[in-house]
């Protein structure tokens, strides 16, 4: 066990020396989480105004029949009429995004409204085109304003009881707390975001301490000391889940800091993400972390032990994010929920289980069986990274 602490130190205070593996296990985390959240928030916010006060041009086929819609569009503002369109063009023009849209009344709209039946508006816009659905509420909005003032004008002429029109009072109670609602939303792109970092934070040193160390040609002074083969191959896998782990704390860090920085949150909203970053759930959201740690280090040390150079030892390891992507993109599908089946497929396990951790709801027993099946896959993956390391012709490869 002694000789196995001294290799950690030593191979710990030889990836500290590294630029690479500090910039990805410290600064990368420290800049990129922050930057991300803040930059998507004060972008989308930005193309959601400025959808809101951008004037649209709309071609109003048939308004002398509702001149009363067309002043309800004009005093809205930032609207620009185009009232001599024809209408069989007006979808093409939209399609080729010459017009952001077109209103077209039917003929005969006034007589049938005055004679208590429905006429018909068109509304025509181009979805993939309307940033936030935004050129599609400032039509239809107003629209429907007009159409509830014509029903109103309607049951006052025939003295009726508005609620003869709405027979049934639809109450919606949503039970959910807003600590349910916010783990809802974030629980499954957290995990998905501390694992890719854990990954990223184990990969560059792992890379080092193993094809990295063939190309320098130290691999042989290491094998020729007293130490065994399991005390090295351990002394190695401690360096590099140590970088993993530091790399997650540091992003749970850095997601504080990002919330805290950002304005736009209410105080209440703030105190319960605060909660839920807080010691105790990041010491539990932790402890499902590590053995995907654990599994990382190992394949990563043993497909960088196989590789002749340190290049090639990328090239094998970097298709490995596929296997974070796929499990964690299943994780944020809606209905997806931990259960005796999806508690047994790894990261796919931590991203269900850390969302109910979030939002106080996780059944103990289903969190036994994630933590059984992490632990055996980390154990699987350990046992065989010793078992590469002790083959020559593995170590020998080049």
């Amino acid at each position: 066990m002694r000789k196995t602490i001294t290799i950690y130190k030593k191979e710990l205070k030889d990836s500290l020396r590294d630029r690479r593996t500090l910039f990805m296990m410290i600064v990368l985390p420290m800049i990129l989480i922050p930057g991300i959240i803040l930059l998507m928030t004060k972008v989308q916010m930005a193309q959601a105004k400025k959808a809101m006060e951008k004037e649209i041009k709309v071609a109003f086929i048939g308004g002398d029949f509702t001149p009363e819609l067309i002043q309800m569009f004009a005093e809205k503002g930032r609207i620009q009429f185009i009232k001599d369109c024809p209408v069989d063009s007006v979808e093409i023009l939209v399609k080729r995004g010459e017009l952001d849209g077109g209103v077209v009344i039917t003929s005969g709209f006034n007589q049938l409204v005055s004679n208590d039946e429905q006429g018909t508006v068109r509304v025509i816009f181009k979805k993939s085109d309307d940033a936030f659905g935004v050129l599609e509420k400032r039509l239809i909005s107003t629209i429907e304003q007009y159409d509830q003032q014509i029903v109103d004008k309607r049951i006052s002429r025939l003295g009726l009881d508005k609620n003869l029109f709405n027979p049934i009072d639809i109450v919606k109670t949503d039970v959910s707390t807003t600590r349910e609602k916010l783990a809802e939303t974030a629980g499954g792109f957290l995990p998905y975001l501390f694992i890719l970092f854990t990954f990223m934070g184990a990969m560059y040193p792992g890379l080092d301490l193993g094809a990295g160390e063939k190309e320098r040609g130290t691999m042989e002074t290491i094998l020729s000391s007293p130490a065994s083969r399991l005390e090295i191959v351990l002394g190695k896998f401690g360096v590099i889940m140590t970088a993993g782990i530091a790399t997650a704390l540091i992003s749970f860090a850095s997601l504080n800091v990002a919330v805290q920085l950002f304005p736009e949150i209410p105080v209440d909203i703030l105190d319960i993400i605060s909660s839920m970053l807080g010691v105790k759930m990041v010491a539990l959201i932790l402890t499902l972390i590590i053995p995907i740690a654990v599994f990382f280090s190992a394949a990563i040390l043993s497909l960088s032990i196989y590789a002749r150079s340190f290049k090639e030892a990328q090239s094998i390891v970097t298709p490995l994010n596929i296997a974070i992507i796929v499990p964690a993109a299943i994780g944020l599908t809606p209905g997806m929920e931990l259960n005796k089946i999806t508690a047994l497929i790894p990261i796919l396990n931590v991203s269900l289980a850390t969302k109910e951790m979030l939002s106080g709801s996780i059944n103990w027993i289903l969190l036994s069986e994630v933590y059984a099946s992490l632990i055996v896959l980390a154990g699987f993956s350990l046992w065989f990274c010793v078992k590469w390391f002790n083959r020559e012709e593995t170590i020998f490869r080049n």
